[in-house]
């Protein structure tokens, strides 16, 4: 997949994602726990900056923020 997404469009993304950390999630949603969503804003960051030193699937390096 490529997505064209300009910086702007990546930092709503990223708030939504913090926003949607803090809300409570009812039924089929609450597998998205805080956990995952680090986890897909750490890959998102990965893709839009690659660096050898990163993995996205190192479970050791997503941190709580």
């Amino acid at each position: 997949m490529n997505f064209d997404l300009t910086m702007e469009d990546y930092t709503i993304i990223l708030n939504a994602l913090h926003y949607y950390k803090k809300v409570e999630k009812r039924e089929n949603f609450s597998q998205y726990d805080e956990q995952r969503i680090n986890k897909l804003r750490d890959k998102l960051a990965y893709q839009l900056i690659p660096s050898r030193n990163s993995n996205p699937d190192d479970e050791s390096r997503s941190t709580v923020r």
